[in-house]
């Protein structure tokens, strides 16, 4: 069983495929979002403020000036900034902002003693070793009341409510492995530090929320060493993927972008799109004219009924042409699920005739082995007489 982080598992959740590009088939894009560059850089100030710590307090002039430079030597042309009307130096200026917050409010250091700095930690996840973990703690530390903590830096722009981070996997994932690598940790803090709004917030785990949590990346583990479709999701979270051009959901998008714009015609799949589209929003015009004319035949035939019941007719005359009232009784079974129904296929069972009467639900079936509800043996056979299909659908997003 390989060794998962929490970034892979929370990468599979959301878009298998991108999991796929990344972990499974180990292409590497070196983009980098102008986001994750500032977070890293102030989380490499930290890491050389805190190293320095054993020696000296470093001055603030200092720290910034160490920032400045560090960002300087890693600034590379793939460095994407999305956001419109943002330079680099927007968000230059804004990780110096988060170290004088940072520093003003911490200085001068002296909340306990540093065990690790972007420590990295491996441990399994469960007393087999079945599952295997690993991460990178940005700061571990023995508070003065002997408390461990886990302390994490984050950059972003969301302040997030306590109850999530009660909830939040990372951290409570770095404190199983604490407490496995280091069994005298009774007490574990996890402690966030948002630095954008000068914030520092805390959350603790019982050891029975530390089980479920076991269970669940366990059971999320099984499901991706079972996985073999990996299929894309599509989510707002597209716009920062590093693999459209290879992604099923947005390579031809983004083969067609690249085109100069007098040359998408010529593009067989515009045209097929373009086609389909036409079609379709004919199509839509006619289903809504289909609808109103049955609205209106509704009408009329309501209209028809009741004048034939109360001339006492069944044929009504036109101009050319004439209407045919007729009627007829018909039997009405009871709604499924019904107490009446389940009665009447009773009866039907005891009487012996249910298999002339009764019809195979595919959709039922299809449902029920899926779900494993019958016995093992009774789904074999079962199987034995299924296939397996792919089935295409097409569907239409209008931009017009």
């Amino acid at each position: 069983m390989p060794e998962y982080s929490i970034s892979q598992l929370d990468n599979f959740e959301e878009c298998p495929r991108q999991y796929k590009f990344r972990y499974v088939d180990r292409i590497m894009r070196y983009e980098e979002s102008i986001e994750a560059f500032l977070g890293q850089r102030f989380h490499d100030a930290m890491e050389w403020l805190y190293g320095e710590r054993a020696f000296r307090v470093v001055p603030l002039e200092e720290l910034l000036e160490y920032y400045e430079q560090n960002w300087a030597e890693n600034w590379h042309p793939e460095v994407k900034i999305r956001k419109e009307g943002r330079s680099a130096d927007d968000y230059r200026l804004m990780g110096r902002r988060f170290i004088e917050d940072y520093y003003r409010r911490h200085a001068p250091f002296e909340e306990g003693k540093v065990l690790g700095l972007e420590r990295f930690i491996r441990f399994p996840l469960d007393d087999g070793g079945r599952y295997r973990c690993k991460g990178m703690i940005d700061r571990l530390m023995i508070a003065p009341d002997g408390a461990y903590e886990v302390h994490d830096y984050k950059t972003g722009s969301k302040l997030p409510e306590q109850e999530a981070l009660d909830e939040d996997r990372q951290l409570a994932l770095y404190q199983v492995g604490v407490q496995t690598l280091w069994p005298d940790a009774k007490m574990v803090r996890l402690v966030w530090h948002l630095v954008a709004f000068d914030v520092e917030m805390r959350s603790s785990r019982t050891p029975e929320a530390l089980d479920k949590l076991r269970a669940e990346l366990g059971a999320l583990m099984d499901r991706i060493e079972a996985e073999r479709e990996y299929a894309p999701y599509e989510s707002a979270l597209c716009d920062w993927c590093a693999y459209q051009d290879l992604c099923p959901a947005k390579k031809h998008l983004v083969k067609v972008e690249a085109l100069p714009r007098d040359k998408w015609k010529d593009e067989p799949g515009v045209k097929i799109a373009d086609d389909y589209a036409e079609l379709w929003r004919e199509k839509k015009d006619l289903e809504a004219e289909v609808k109103a004319i049955e609205a209106e035949l509704d009408g009329i035939r309501e209209a028809a009924v009741a004048f034939a019941e109360r001339e006492g007719v069944s044929a009504i005359a036109g101009t050319d042409v004439r209407l045919r009232v007729s009627a007829k009784d018909r039997l009405v079974a009871p709604a499924k699920g019904s107490e009446e129904r389940e009665a009447l296929e009773k009866d039907l069972r005891a009487a012996g005739v249910w298999d002339e009467v009764s019809a195979l639900d595919a959709a039922a079936l299809e449902k029920a082995v899926a779900e494993g509800k019958w016995t093992a043996d009774v789904l074999e056979r079962i199987k034995a007489f299924l296939s397996t299909e792919k089935r295409y659908t097409v569907t239409l997003k209008d931009d017009a």
